[in-house]
């Protein structure tokens, strides 16, 4: 029997290049995958950093209300406390940032857009942020509501009550820009001036003390303010000049105003926003007849203040919220790309 030798070694070389070209193509499919496993993986590690950031913000700015013992420093303290969150949330952005900067396979450059201006919204909320805690800093040792029952009443450093009105004016300007609906809320009746009505305990008498019921009058004139949209609005818009004796004051003319006779207020907004002016800054003095209703007094202080901030702080956890979510939206449409550094942000 013969052997064809020829024929065996055609048909070797046929069956080594059948399987080169095999092994060549497997390789080009499991090289394929790789990349599409790497690129997937990079994405649930971006997820795990927005879960990481999400969770940690709330907690980071966590609000702690003050208590009628406090000093006004600690309202310097609590911003100082919310500068610190928004920085370290920043940074943990930041951070992210660059491992999406990483993904293999991706196009990421409208997601490297979104960041860098959620990044902005932040620094920018840290300015207006810094410039509150180091105002109401300047309060020092004063109490919140520092009651002043043996003679009149004082008005808050206007300089300062300026600061946090502009302070104030930034953050809600920064807010409605990232897409936060900031309405005008209710902001209720004009309160009149009189010795024994509420904006006495504020501004005083005429160069005395307020009258009996002036204090508890202010109390509920604070408690049924509307927070959200009224309060804050007002200290938005208020002025720290024009103080008078009449029934058409806002917010920072009633913080800064002392010793007039009969002056009220625009709204009852505009009274317990004044109210919370006064109290977080230096040199203003509550009025009370006597020291039975300086806790009134106080407690009005303190309400207004706790109210004030809490809208701050539910502020800042919403924009970073709308941000944080415009950042995840962008990075949900990054898709696959076979091709590096070729188109790969989804449609809508």
């Amino acid at each position: 029997m013969k052997i064809n030798i020829k024929n065996i070694r055609i048909k070797s070389i046929c069956a080594t290049l059948f399987i080169s070209i095999f092994l060549s193509c497997n390789s080009g499919v499991i090289e394929e995958l790789e990349k599409k496993n790497s690129f997937f993986d990079s994405l649930v590690k971006i997820g795990h950093g927005f879960q990481d950031i999400f969770g940690s913000f709330g907690d980071a700015l966590g609000f702690n209300a003050v208590k009628s013992t406090d000093n006004r420093s600690k309202v310097g303290e609590h911003f100082e406390k919310v500068g610190k969150g928004l920085q370290s949330t920043k940074e943990k952005l930041d951070e992210l940032a660059k491992q999406i900067v990483s993904i293999p396979h991706a196009d990421i450059k409208g997601v490297e857009a979104m960041i860098s201006t959620s990044s902005e919204v932040i620094t920018k909320l840290i300015a207006s942020v810094g410039k509150l805690a180091e105002v109401t800093k300047k309060g020092g040792a004063t109490e919140i509501g520092k009651v002043n029952s043996s003679t009149a009443n004082k008005g808050a450093t206007p300089a300062d009550v300026q600061v946090v009105i502009e302070g104030v004016k930034e953050i809600i300007e920064i807010a409605k820009n990232s897409g936060l609906k900031v309405n005008e809320g209710n902001a209720g009746t004009g309160v009149t001036g009189d010795g024994a009505k509420a904006p006495a305990a504020l501004v005083g008498k005429n160069g005395a003390k307020a009258d009996a019921n002036a204090g508890p009058s202010l109390a509920d004139e604070v408690a049924k303010a509307d927070p959200w949209a009224a309060m804050i609005n007002k200290i938005k818009d208020a002025t720290t000049n024009g103080f008078g004796g009449n029934n058409n004051n806002n917010a920072g003319q009633l913080a800064i105003g002392n010793n007039n006779d009969n002056a009220g207020s625009k709204t009852n907004a505009d009274l317990a926003a004044g109210v919370a002016l006064k109290a977080m800054t230096q040199g203003g003095e509550f009025s009370a007849t006597a020291s039975t209703e300086e806790g009134a007094v106080k407690g009005a202080a303190v309400s207004s203040v706790n109210k004030v901030l809490g809208v701050l702080n539910d502020i800042f956890i919403k924009v970073l919220n709308l941000e944080l979510s415009k950042i995840k939206d962008a990075v949900n449409k990054i898709q696959y790309s076979e091709t590096t550094g070729e188109a790969t942000e989804g449609k809508n």
